[in-house]
């Protein structure tokens, strides 16, 4: 019974509004997969990662940083055809330019094109010569046809889209140009993260910011803190086929792989994966978690880039901490953003021990890539907690970026972080009270998905080439 003059909480007006949004854009999304279907498109459950070396490095260096169309053939008659019709399928792409700019097209050949072919004359398209075992092998993985006669025409021609992150998102059908260009479009509206040259934020993602702004942000995640955690069957397995449908979770590689054998929504959503299914460099500085990597380089003295055009403080990101930051000016760092798809445990990216740990408390917007181009030092002013290790390179952070619906973060010497009365904690560890982690262990978690921040000092690590834009998976070498 509530007290007379009480007033009423908000939570499950606040929890009803939030399930409808989430019901509509998933309709939203089945809708669009229908779309895809219907114009020839064929999408497999998960995208298909194809292992590091697979492509070669040639084909490595002709995809990097794009997405791209490959298709197997010879650059005879047919694909010569065929490459006019793309010409014709990129023109009618003039009014998507973002898309039209993300995209290449290269042909797995056994020999080269001639002098004056048309291949060597268009900046988009490629042929990439394979001998022949070689490229029959890559061929299966990609699950191409490898009729060369026929690849570049009547049903079989058909090309694989695979991602900047090596990962391959769609077959497409290459019969029509009117055909095919809406079929890329509808592809581009349908992945997310297909915009990755210049994400400029549409009149949507301005409102969302704007929602964000005067929506109760804490109040919210506190509601998905306690929806994630409960134990109700059918509400429980009700959020996890969600997200396994319109994220397409790949569960083939989780130590359990059978969903709905969780207790709760977060029980899934932090599951752990299979040994072996996230090998570890021995080599430079290794991925703390999965993700894409939204920006990465030098740390112009005090100044990180946040988006393009958008820089913030070092000093702000460190919570004023001036000594902490004095380790980091100029630097390097990386900034990897968590989608709901991802592994979202955290390992150590070097051999390290931990000196200090601070809660910083503060907003939860969202930390998308429209988010960061619209809110200004919005990683320093978010909810966040650093972490800050000796390693044999030197003093490295690993900063864990709080967002809306981030229920908590944890760590597995502490549990979850909080702070005790609201402000900044911090807590020190020396001699052997100090916990020591080794390369690829685990040390935390995100309860919900974010964004995770690695800092290095100057001269000791060198982000390798091409990484801003990638996908990388948790062990994966990203500096050296």
């Amino acid at each position: 019974m509530r007290r007379p003059g009480a007033r009423p909480s908000r939570l499950p007006l606040v929890l009803l509004a939030g399930a409808v949004l989430l019901l509509g854009y998933w309709l939203g999304k089945q809708w669009q997969r229908h779309q895809l279907e219907e114009a020839g498109l064929r999408l497999p459950a998960q995208p298909l990662a194809l292992s590091p070396g697979q492509l070669g490095q040639g084909l490595e260096r002709a995809t990097a940083g794009h997405w791209t169309l490959l298709l197997v053939g010879e650059p005879g008659p047919a694909c010569e055809d065929l490459l006019r019709a793309h010409i014709e399928t990129w023109n009618r792409l003039a009014d998507t330019p973002k898309l039209q700019g993300a995209l290449r097209l290269v042909l797995l050949a056994a020999w080269q094109s001639a002098p004056d072919s048309l291949w060597r004359h268009l900046d988009w398209a490629a042929v990439q010569v394979l001998p022949p075992s070689r490229r029959a092998t890559l061929a299966e993985a990609l699950r191409l046809p490898t009729d060369t006669a026929g690849s570049c025409r009547g049903a079989q021609a058909t090309a694989a889209l695979l991602g900047p992150d090596r990962r391959l998102y769609a077959w497409l059908p290459l019969d029509k140009p009117a055909r095919m260009a809406e079929s890329l479009r509808l592809l581009y509206y349908h992945l997310d993260d297909m915009t990755i040259d210049d994400t400029t934020p549409d009149w949507g993602d301005r409102l969302n910011t704007a929602l964000l702004r005067i929506l109760p942000q804490h109040l919210l995640s506190r509601g998905m803190y306690h929806l994630a955690r409960s134990e109700i069957g059918w509400l429980k397995d009700l959020l996890i086929r969600y997200v396994i449908t319109h994220y397409e979770v790949n569960m083939h590689e989780a130590l359990v792989e059978d969903p709905y054998a969780y207790p709760s929504f977060n029980a899934f959503f932090t599951r752990a994966l299979k040994p072996g299914a996230r090998p570890v460099t021995e080599e430079g500085m290794a991925s703390p978690v999965d993700g894409k990597v939204s920006q990465a380089g030098r740390i112009l003295h005090d100044r990180l880039i946040q988006a393009k055009g958008h820089e913030y403080s070092l000093y702000a990101l460190l919570a004023g901490d001036g000594f902490m930051a004095s380790q980091f000016e100029s630097g390097t760092f990386a900034t990897i953003y968590l989608a709901p798809r991802d592994y979202h445990r955290i390992h150590m990216p070097l051999d390290g021990t931990l000196r200090e740990m601070v809660f910083v408390p503060g907003d939860l917007f969202s930390v998308s890539e429209t988010t960061t181009q619209l809110v200004p030092g919005l990683f320093a002013r978010n909810e966040r907690l650093i972490l800050l290790f000796d390693t044999d390179r030197g003093p490295m952070a690993l900063i864990l970026v709080g967002a809306i619906f981030v229920g908590s973060m944890e760590t597995v010497w502490h549990g979850e972080v909080r702070s005790p009365d609201g402000g900044i904690a911090r807590w020190t560890y020396e001699g052997d009270e100090a916990p020591r982690f080794s390369r690829g262990e685990e040390i935390a978690r995100f309860n919900m998905g974010s964004t995770v921040i690695v800092l290095n000092t100057q001269h000791a690590v060198d982000p390798v080439n091409g990484l801003v834009g990638r996908r990388v998976l948790m062990g994966e070498k990203i500096a050296d």
